[in-house]
């Protein structure tokens, strides 16, 4: 019956999707009542509007989060999802902001990452409620729109907000994630000093820390001859496959472009794509450029190279539960003056913060590198004897006929800034996913197990 309900609602469920994927909620500008940015704003807005409309109560904690309720009881069952996203990047096979459906599959930066399963979980409660399900507790759907960059969101909604006794959040994988790795994420920085006849002018890649960089370019300023010796470095380069190069030289600046396209990928798992600016710091590394530029380029050679392990860092490690560190070497900023860099670490959920943090920090000093931030979200570890646990498990196997096997991963969720809650889906074991890629799209087919699976999910925590 709960399932029928939601097969009723599939039109007016995907026209959601699509309208909350045509916002390019990428975090912008903080403006007065949008400290993410307008367009964030709009995405917020856009799902309490459609949390409203289908009957629920609704709240907008200070811009910053939002929900949308229904049922009774003293306690709640939430259900987190964020409507931020990372920035679309090049590439599209279509408009990364325009929610297109091309042969049953919706495409559109955040479809799958996080706002199609947000937007489902909103349905899945409608159904819920034109059942006249009798329940226990409230359900609460609850809408972030700063996970992307640091879950301040989330932050403020444990400030102000009731907490759930149990929950979960459809943003990464079945059957059930159990175990999240650390992340530290790092802004470091390096001046230049000095000059010289090979002189880099801009270095910019990478659109997120939290994304392996598809692109990359350099700019240096020389002479003619040198010109010809860079073009003929870059020309015998010999790359990762799947990475390419272009090279523009323009006589009247007396400059040489050298852009870089590799492969994105989740900075959980980098070793999936191919980092550009890392391809970019390869070539460089045979060019004759001026001191303390060449230090720069000489460090990160030595020091990452092409590693996705940190073995060069001395900060590689792992545990049974979760595996190896990974680490990402995610955007690049740099001028004539100095650079700045960002790198994106997972650590095992066994492990503390201090022993990667101790040993990346000396080695960094030690090659004149400053680190001016450090962002850190402790690992999340659940027991596997949880309530919540075996609840979820009982209803992955009940819906799909699967085996509800635990996971641990290196992607971090809502799941490690609320207590009581574990990650739950979207993505089906086996299946190809493209969140933070060109190209992020979602079958139709899937959205709509999802919505099934959530529900069940939903009524069996609210019993």
């Amino acid at each position: 019956m709960l399932d029928k309900a939601i097969d009723g609602l599939k039109d007016e469920l995907i026209a959601a999707v699509q309208e909350s994927v045509r916002i390019p909620s990428v975090a912008g500008v903080p403006e007065e009542g949008a400290p993410f940015g307008r367009n964030v704003k709009l995405a917020l807005d856009h799902a309490l509007n459609v949390a409203s409309q289908l009957g629920f109560r609704v709240k907008n904690v200070d811009n910053m989060a939002g929900y949308g309720e229904w049922g009774d009881g003293k306690e709640i069952v939430a259900i987190l999802g964020h409507l931020d996203v990372v920035p679309e990047g090049t590439g599209w096979k279509y408009p990364p902001f325009g929610g297109e459906i091309q042969n049953g599959i919706i495409w559109g930066r955040g479809v799958l990452d996080d706002k199609g399963p947000t937007i489902g979980a909103l349905f899945a409660l409608k159904a819920i409620k034109d059942l006249n399900i009798s329940l226990k507790r409230r359900i609460r759907i609850i809408f972030g729109t700063n996970e992307e960059s640091g879950s301040q969101c989330m932050a403020r909604y444990i400030q102000t907000e009731e907490l759930p006794a149990a929950g979960f959040t459809p943003d990464a994988e079945y059957p059930i994630i159990y175990a999240e790795k650390g992340v530290l994420t790092l802004t470091c920085h390096f001046p230049f000093s000095g000059d010289g006849p090979v002189k880099i002018v801009s270095f910019k890649g990478g659109v997120a820390p939290n994304v392996v960089a598809a692109t990359a370019q350099v700019v240096i300023r020389a002479s003619a001859e040198e010109r010809r010796r860079i073009a003929s470095i870059v020309d015998a380069w010999n790359g990762p496959e799947r990475s390419g190069f272009k090279i523009v030289e323009d006589g009247v600046k007396g400059t040489i472009t050298i852009e870089v396209q590799g492969v994105p990928a989740h900075g959980s798992t980098p070793h999936l794509g191919v980092n550009a600016i890392l391809c970019l710091v390869d070539i460089l590394s045979s060019m004759d450029l001026m001191k303390s530029q060449k230090q720069f380029i000489h460090a990160l050679s030595s020091l990452i190279g092409m590693e996705t392990d940190g073995t060069s860092l001395g900060i590689a490690m792992n545990d049974d539960i979760s595996g190896a560190l990974t680490l990402c070497l995610g955007t690049i900023d740099g001028n004539e003056s100095d650079v700045h860099f960002t790198l994106n670490i997972r650590y095992p959920v066994t492990k503390k913060d201090s022993l990667v943090l101790d040993p990346l920090r000396e080695a960094l000093e030690k090659a004149g590198i400053a680190v001016t931030d450090v962002r850190h979200a402790a690992p999340l570890y659940m027991d596997p004897e949880s309530p919540l646990i075996r609840t979820l498990q009982k209803v992955y196997k009940e819906q799909t006929g699967f085996n509800p096997d635990l996971l641990a991963i290196g992607g971090g969720t809502y799941a490690k800034s609320v207590p009581n809650v574990v990650a739950f889906g979207p993505i089906f074991p086996g299946q190809k996913y493209t969140i933070h890629e060109e190209n992020e799209c979602w079958s139709i087919e899937d959205l709509m197990k999802n919505v099934k699976i959530m529900a069940h999910a939903m009524v069996e925590l609210a019993r």
